[in-house]
């Protein structure tokens, strides 16, 4: 936050946050960058051998954290060659809607006579690059290794292409700091992991502190099934926005189950959306236009899908909340409206 400060007073166009291995630390850059200054985000991360960074995240995860955040590009640099990283960047533009950034190492760097080189000549680094740009990437650029004259033959071979246009691929996507579950034809199990209002072993674990309670659960529901858990601290008497925070850090700590967060407490709800390292799903039920308000806000800034309880199966209410997501460039794909229909259609079935 005081390094973005600093740089937009001193005349920054734009910040770069890049070789990010963790997305904790990724989300934590990007907050910091938000709440210090208002300028246009580029946020790139690193992938190992495997696809995936060191602390587990796949590039899909990647995208719904930083898409969620609204960071305005996108991509991956460093650690790979341009060779290496096609696939990973392949797996990134499928879920993708917003601009793409990379910027590969001139291959995989080795030692030799105490020195390290890279093998991937200028040529060979720029003819990948080309490839890259007909895949989806808006920005191309070198690390390790690379040249002036790596850059150059880049910039020789990509100057007149024209960008592959950008398409909203409307995937409703949450996730963990290592996985992501997308909403789409297939049905996504949610599991109630953690729900005071009816379970009362849930309540008094809740009043008594008692996390292992917490864990069990959702070892429990992952285990017959569940692809997201639900967590609720709506529990009266207690502190709910230190329990929402202390619930959280233990279940990410052993559990890579995106959750959902049920509560209509703004201060819990904020608590819960700054400590989670993902992108979670915020369930609430709220009606009040300024509460609306208030919760979107908190997306804008955070990054979460949002599924809203409407006591009424009306087309108007739908729209005006579509209406309102807008304003603060939310997707439509990140709202999700549970109805009195679908509720009935549940329990027919």
């Amino acid at each position: 936050r005081e390094v973005a400060s600093i740089g937009a007073k001193a005349g920054a166009d734009l910040i770069v946050i890049e070789t990010m291995s963790d997305t904790y630390e990724l989300k934590a850059a990007v907050l910091g960058a938000k709440e210090g200054a208002d300028l246009p985000i580029i946020a790139t991360v690193v992938f190992g051998d495997g696809g995936k960074m060191l602390t587990g995240a796949s590039p899909e995860a990647v995208v719904a954290l930083l898409e969620g955040m609204q960071v305005d590009v996108i991509g991956m640099n460093c650690s790979l060659g341009p060779k290496q990283m096609k696939p990973i960047f392949e797996k990134m533009a499928a879920v993708a809607s917003f601009p793409l950034v990379i910027s590969p190492n001139a291959g995989l760097p080795r030692t030799e006579n105490g020195h390290t080189v890279y093998d991937v000549t200028a040529q060979g680094f720029a003819e990948i690059m080309e490839e890259l740009v007909h895949m989806g990437a808006w920005i191309v650029g070198g690390c390790c290794g690379t040249t002036p004259e790596h850059i150059k033959e880049t910039v020789d071979k990509c100057r007149d292409l024209e960008v592959k246009p950008l398409t909203d691929k409307n995937i409703t996507m949450v996730s963990s700091y290592s996985q992501v579950v997308a909403f789409g034809e297939e049905e996504v199990i949610i599991g109630d992991c953690l729900n005071p209002s009816k379970e009362q072993e849930a309540k008094e674990a809740l009043e008594d502190h008692d996390l292992d309670y917490v864990l069990d659960e959702a070892d429990a529901q992952v285990d017959d099934g569940a692809e997201i858990l639900g967590i609720s601290v709506d529990v009266p008497g207690i502190d709910q926005v230190q329990m929402i925070e202390d619930v959280i850090i233990e279940l990410q700590s052993l559990n890579d189950t995106p959750l959902q967060i049920k509560t209509s407490d703004m201060a819990v709800m904020e608590k819960a959306m700054r400590i989670y390292n993902g992108k979670p799903m915020i369930c609430s039920a709220i009606a009040k236009e300024e509460e609306l308000e208030r919760v979107f806000a908190l997306v804008q800034k955070y990054g979460a899908a949002v599924m809203l309880s409407l006591h009424e199966d009306s087309p108007a209410m739908a729209e005006n909340i579509y209406n309102t997501v807008a304003k603060y460039g939310i997707a439509r794909k990140d709202i999700l409206l549970d109805t009195p229909a679908r509720e009935k259609l549940w329990k027919n079935l």
